[in-house]
C-alpha cells in the first residue's frame, strides 16, 4: 500500500481575505503519522504543496499512484488558530479525488464542523481531533463503522461515529523528519533549518476563545527521555538549528521544561528555540535556566489590555502577572512575543485602545495583533452566534465594531507599536541584523496586505 499524506499550498504570509498568517513550518503532525504508518510497513510519503511549491496539477499527478490519501485543513502549528479561507483546501480535495478514490481529510475544521466539511468536499471520511490513530485504522482497512473519532456517508446518511479516545502521547515515534527538507523551512524570528516538536497535549486552562478540540481533552504528555530524544535526532539526524517545542503551555510541566534544559546545557548544542506558556507559569531561575539551554523567545498570549475584557476571557491571569512576566524574561535576556486581539464580547474601541497602550508599555520584542476569530467549538461562538450571520467560520463579531474598524485598529496598533522610534532604536542596539531585516519584510508585507484588503 502507497500513502500519500498532504498539506495543501496557502500564500505566504497571508491569504487574500483571510486576517490569519501562514508559516513555513514543518506538517509535524504528518510527519508523525507518517512514522506510525512506517512501523506498520506502510510506504509513505509526505507532501508540503506551498514549501515544495506544486500546483494543483503536480498535486494530481502525485496522487496518482496513491492507495489512499490524507489532507490536512491544519498542521499541527494552525490546530489553534485554522486558515478560514478554505478554498486551498477544498481546490485541493477536489483536484486530489480525480486522481484517487479514497481521500480523507483531518484537521481543525472538519473536527468542529464535521457534517458541513463533509458535504462540502465529499470525502471518502472526515477524521475528526487527533487523526494518528485514525489515519492507522484507516490504512489496515478497518471497517469505517468500525472506527472512533470519524464521520463518513452511509447510503446517503451521515454517520458521526463517537469520539476516540484521548491518544497515549507516550506511544509516538520520533516525527518522520527525514520526509522532507528541513533547509526549506524557518520561523522569520528565529531562523532556518527549522523544527517543530511538540511534548505535550492540552492545556489545564479555558481561554473563552481557544480551539481545543483537536487537543483531545486533559493534560497529556510524553515522557522526558521520548521528548529529549526527538530533540537529539532533529539536531543530530536533520541538522536542525532552531525549533519550536509548541506546546500549548511549555513551561506549565516545569520538571520537564527542566530537564530539557539541563539536557541542552549538557550537550553544548548551539540549538536556538523557543516555546509558548503563560506569564504566570515561569519565574527568574526557569527563564535564566533555558536561556542558558539556547532557548532564545518566549510567546506569551497577553490578549487585552482592558480590565473589562480580561474578566470575560476567563484566563484567570491579572495584568500585574503579565507585567512581572515579561519583566523577569527581559532580565534573563530572553525575547518575547506577545498575542493581542481585537473585536471580542463586549470591547469597544475604547478596550481597543487600552490593549494598544497596554502593548506598548510591556514592550515586547514582538507584537502580534489579530482581529478575534470566532471559532465554532469555542465560548466565545456560543456567546455571539447569534450576531455571525449562519457563517461557517466567521472572520470576526461584529456585533459592538464593524469590521472596517477592526481593520483600521489592527492596523493602527502595528504602526503604533512598530513604527516608534523607541522600538526601532532597541531593535537596532540589539544588533541582530538579520532577524531584523526579516521581521521588517515580514511586518511590510503583512502591512501591504491588510491595506489593500
Amino acid at each position: 500500500m502507497k500513502v500519500l499524506l498532504l498539506k495543501p499550498s496557502w500564500t505566504y504570509p497571508v491569504d487574500p481575505g483571510d486576517s490569519t498568517y501562514n508559516r513555513n513550518w514543518p506538517p509535524v503532525s504528518l510527519l508523525t503519522i507518517a512514522a506510525l504508518l512506517r512501523k506498520q510497513n506502510i510506504n509513505v510519503e509526505v507532501i508540503d504543496a506551498g514549501i515544495d511549491k506544486l500546483d494543483l496539477n503536480e498535486i494530481a499527478d502525485k496522487a496518482t499512484s496513491a492507495d489512499k490519501v490524507f489532507i490536512t485543513s491544519a498542521s499541527l502549528d494552525r490546530w489553534q488558530c485554522p486558515n478560514l479561507n478554505l478554498d486551498p483546501f477544498i481546490k485541493t480535495v477536489r483536484t486530489v479525488q480525480k486522481a484517487c478514490r479514497n481521500v480523507y481529510v483531518m484537521g481543525t475544521h472538519g473536527s468542529v464542523q464535521p457534517k458541513e466539511i463533509l458535504e462540502i468536499t465529499e470525502a471518502t471520511a472526515i477524521i475528526r481531533n487527533e487523526p494518528e490513530m485514525t489515519v492507522v485504522d484507516i490504512c489496515n482497512n478497518k471497517p469505517l463503522n468500525t472506527i472512533d473519532g470519524i464521520s463518513f456517508y452511509h447510503n446517503n446518511v451521515i454517520i458521526h461515529q463517537p469520539d476516540r479516545a484521548p491518544l497515549d502521547m507516550t506511544m509516538l515515534p520520533i516525527p518522520a523528519y527525514d520526509l522532507i527538507d528541513i533547509s526549506k523551512y524557518q520561523y522569520e524570528v528565529l531562523g532556518s533549518r527549522f523544527a517543530v516538536l511538540e511534548a505535550s497535549r492540552g492545556c489545564p486552562f479555558d481561554c473563552m476563545f481557544c480551539v481545543k478540540s483537536m487537543y483531545g481533552k486533559g493534560y497529556r504528555s510524553k515522557t522526558i527521555d521520548q521528548f529529549i530524544s526527538e530533540i537529539d535526532y532533529i539536531i543530530d539526524v536533520t541538522g536542525a538549528r532552531t525549533a519550536y517545542f509548541i506546546d500549548l503551555e511549555f513551561t506549565v510541566n516545569r520538571h520537564l521544561a527542566e530537564a530539557v534544559s539541563h539536557h541542552l546545557i549538557q550537550r553544548k548544542t548551539p540549538l536556538q528555540w523557543c516555546v509558548q506558556t503563560r506569564a504566570d507559569s515561569v519565574d527568574l531561575p526557569l527563564l535564566k535556566l533555558m536561556r542558558q539551554a539556547g532557548c532564545r523567545i518566549v510567546h506569551y498570549g497577553v490578549e487585552t489590555g482592558s480590565e473589562k475584557i480580561r474578566t470575560i476571557l476567563n484566563k484567570g491571569i491579572t495584568f500585574d502577572q503579565i507585567e512581572q512576566g515579561l519583566k523577569m524574561s527581559r532580565e534573563a535576556g530572553l525575547q518575547t512575543v506577545c498575542f493581542f486581539m481585537f473585536g471580542l464580547p463586549g470591547e469597544t474601541l475604547e478596550d481597543m485602545d487600552k490593549t494598544i497602550q497596554f502593548a506598548r508599555k510591556l514592550n515586547p520584542t514582538y507584537a502580534s495583533f489579530h482581529i478575534a476569530l470566532p471559532y465554532p467549538g469555542t465560548q466565545f461562538h456560543k456567546m455571539v452566534s447569534d450576531d455571525l450571520e449562519g457563517d461557517l467560520f466567521p472572520g470576526a463579531y461584529t456585533g459592538i465594531v464593524p469590521y472596517a474598524s477592526l481593520e483600521a485598529t489592527t492596523i493602527k496598533a502595528f504602526r503604533s507599536f512598530y513604527m516608534r522610534p523607541r522600538y526601532i532604536l532597541g531593535r537596532l542596539k540589539d544588533r541582530d541584523f538579520k532577524t531584523f531585516y526579516h521581521q521588517a519584510r515580514f511586518f511590510l508585507s503583512y502591512l501591504k496586505h491588510r491595506l489593500k484588503n
